[in-house]
């Protein structure tokens, strides 16, 4: 009797307490910084010149998702094109785009951007690169977040 005692109070201490460390387990890794950046379907990043200086604008729009329980913001941004050489890095930095007379403004590199728990936002991105227009070029994008972990995410630019 007091063996079958012994192994029911056991029970009631085991099993409640195997389950708090998974459910902790489990809570813990789900708060690790985990932000996704998608390149858009369709044809949403694309190349033009620039007024002078013989400058190529690359403009497009990419998704940035936050697949964490904890909240994060985009702080920088770093672009690089593909050119004949390898990669090669592109000058970017906070622009803001106006596309005609009375229209809103679009922020391009907004920094910082925050990002709720598990959701997602489009972000309007902008880098220039000297040389002749291509007709098409591979762009990578990588971003930095709030806690120093980077994320890319490749797109092909047209014009």
């Amino acid at each position: 009797m007091e063996r079958g005692l012994f192994s029911v109070e056991a029970l009631k201490f085991i099993v409640p307490t195997v389950i708090s460390c998974i459910a902790l387990f489990v809570a813990l890794r789900d708060r690790r910084p985990k932000l996704s950046l998608k390149s858009r379907k369709g044809e949403w990043c694309k190349l033009k010149p620039a007024m002078s200086g013989g400058e190529i604008i690359f403009f497009g729009i990419v998704e940035v998702y936050n697949a964490s329980a904890r909240a994060n913001a985009i702080r920088d941004y770093a672009f690089w094109c593909k050119r004949d050489k390898g990669w090669e890095k592109m000058d970017s930095e906070r622009y803001r785009n106006s596309q005609s007379i009375g229209a809103l403004d679009t922020i391009c590199n907004k920094t910082p951007l925050s990002l709720a728990p598990y959701s997602g936002e489009e972000v309007h991105v902008m880098a220039f690169f000297k040389g002749p227009q291509p007709y098409e070029i591979q762009v990578k994008i990588e971003v930095e977040d709030l806690f120093g972990k980077r994320y890319q995410v490749e797109v092909r630019a047209t014009p």
